[in-house]
Order: structure tokens, then sequence, then C-alpha cells
């Protein structure tokens, strides 16, 4: 309340309404203040009234009163603007040597301010710069993470968690070039790697598309994971066969090769069950699954056959529970029963499109 009718003081004796400003002031008289700011603000208003109306020697008390107040609690903007009243005070009165004494000390308080100033702002710019690099590192080892990791994995690890993480039915695929080696001994070093680029390049854009998780690519295998829905494996396991009839690809292959002309081939495999996921390593981190899951999954690729998905029986029930007409562009065929390493005899089915 105090600082508010101060405030109307001071605009009132800017306009011109001093006689308004003589009244409004008398009644912050009667007023118990402690803040030392509002004090030396009535003062300075109380000694521009003093002014107005002649009273030059109670002005300069009332300046020097105020003064006190603003030194005894080091209030240094203020001791300036005091020290200024008073020199220009002094100047209207002649007083040399009282003109010459609160000039110099508003130029001191004013240069130490501006010194602070100066300082505090040097430190702030410092703090920023500082902040800045710690914010462009941020980035630098988010970018970093979120190219080798799954995004909402990368998150986490940036987060300080320990991904750990359980899923009780989580369907794998793993997708290999079929004669890749001979393949590539027909081409050179470049056109090997353009190839393969190309081809991962549209199973991780398919793999976005219907959420599933990437995992990783040895040579020429690429592995991914449905971690939420079978259906989506089915959907991503069909269209990355599609890619195989893509023509440009086809087109770029027949010009790399310099030998026998042939056309890409995929061999696909699917099994789903319990997984364990998780981040390996500090420096290179890798975000992985493990479990037999994972193994029978490989074991469905390799025992499938060129353009063919190979899918296990615990994915074709997993299929046949999904929603009603979820995969009405595919049907399942039984393949019979497969003597699958590390788990003997299997009955195993061939994924189609319609």
């Amino acid at each position: 309340m105090a600082l508010v009718t101060c405030n109307i003081i001071t605009a009132m004796i800017e306009i011109g309404e001093h006689a308004k400003a003589d009244a409004l002031l008398q009644t912050m008289d009667v007023l118990q203040i402690d803040d030392p700011d509002i004090l030396v603000q009535k003062e300075k208003n109380r000694a521009s009234l003093q002014e107005h109306h002649g009273r030059i020697g109670e002005t300069a008390a009332t300046l020097r009163a105020a003064l006190l107040i603003a030194q005894e609690h080091t209030l240094a903007p203020m001791q300036a603007d005091l020290h200024k009243a008073l020199r220009d005070l002094a100047l209207k009165q002649s007083d040399l040597a009282g003109y010459v004494e609160h000039n110099n000390e508003y130029s001191r308080i004013t240069e130490e301010i501006n010194g602070k100033e100066a300082t505090l702002k040097m430190a702030m710019q410092e703090k920023q710069r500082e902040i800045d690099a710690k914010d462009r590192e941020h980035q630098k080892h988010m970018a970093v993470l979120h190219s080798t990791l799954p995004k909402d994995i990368a998150d986490r690890v940036a987060r300080g968690e320990t991904v750990n993480d359980h899923h009780e039915n989580a369907a794998v695929i793993f997708l290999d070039i079929v004669g890749f080696t001979q393949l590539s001994a027909s081409m050179s070093s470049q056109d090997v790697i353009e190839l393969l680029d190309d081809v991962f390049s549209q199973c991780d854009a398919i793999c976005k598309q219907h959420n599933v998780t990437k995992i990783k690519t040895i040579g020429d295998s690429y592995m991914c994971v449905a971690f939420d829905s079978v259906i989506n494996a089915a959907h991503v396991a069909m269209e990355m066969m599609n890619i195989t009839l893509n023509e440009a690809l086809n087109e770029a292959l027949a010009k790399a090769l310099v030998k026998e002309k042939v056309l890409i081939k995929f061999r696909i495999g699917i099994h789903c069950g319990p997984v364990t996921a998780g981040v390996l390593g500090k420096e290179r981190m890798q975000y992985d699954v493990w479990g037999d899951t994972v193994n029978v999954a490989s074991r469905m690729e390799s025992t499938s056959e060129p353009g063919r998905i190979h899918i296990s029986e615990a994915l074709n029930e997993a299929l046949n529970k999904a929603l009603e007409n979820a995969l009405n562009e595919a049907h399942i065929v039984p393949r019979g029963t497969m003597d699958i390493k590390g788990k003997g005899m299997m009955k195993t089915y061939w994924l189609e499109s319609l």
C-alpha cells in the first residue's frame, strides 16, 4: 500500500499536482514504513515538494537525511540518485564545493554500479555460453542415442533409466537376402553397400509405419520385433517381401552385377513368445532382445524358402486369435512338421499374401 501511495505522489509531482501530492504525503507520514526503498522514495518526494515551494534549505536537509538511509542500507543506485539531486541543488545555489563533492560521489558510485553490472553481465554471458555448450553436447549425445537406439529407448537412457524389459508375447522377425554371399561376389563393394542400404532403408520405413522395432542388421540379415501386435508383424513381413518386386531395386541390381543376372529374393521367418529386451554397453550402446523366442525365429528364417514367409505354430495360433478380418489380405498354409535344430519336430506354416 505504501509503495503504491509513494508512486502516486511521484506521478502527481511530475504532472504538477503539487497540492494533492502534499496532502497525500501527509497521509504517508502517519504510516509505519520499514522498507528502506520506500522510505528513501518518500523523502525524495518530500524534497521535490519543498524545492517547488522554494524551501531550498529544507530540501537539502531532506535529501541528506534520505542519503543517510540509503547509505545505512547500502542502496547504491539510490545513493547515486541522491548525490545527483544534491549536486544539482548545489549548482542552483552556486555552491561550488557542494557541487564538486556530490558530483564526485555520484560519478564514483555510478562507475561502481556500472562496473558491477558489467562484471555481472560478463558472468551471465559466460554462464550462458556454458549452458549453450552443455545443451549442444546434450543434443549431440541425443542424436547419437537416436541413431543407435529406438527413440523411446533412447529417451529412457537419457533420463538415466536402466532398460531391462520383459515382453510376454513379442513377434520376432528375421529377414535374409538369399544367396547374398555369391551375389556380392559379382558386385563392387560400393554396389554391395548401396544395395544393402536400399533394402534395409525400405525395411526401416515399413517397421516405422507399423510400430515395429528394428533391432539390428547382421551382414545381409535384418532383425525386428513387434512387441505389441502379431498382426503388425505379419503386415511388416508381407510388405518386406514386396521389396523384392521393386523395379528400381532390381534394375540397379542388374546394372551392378558383373556376371549373371538374377533377381533379389528374401527368406523371412517369424516366431512369437516371451523375450527380454534391454540396452548393452556404455560407450557403444546396443538395444537387443534375448530368449528362446529369438532362437526359434532365427530357425524359422534359416529353414524357410526363397520368397516365402515361414512362421511357427505359436504365431499361427496367435494370428488366428487376432481380430477378425485383421489379415484379410493374407492366408496361412500348413507346411508340415519340420525338424528344427534345438527344438525337435515342430509344426510350421507359410504366411502368404492373397
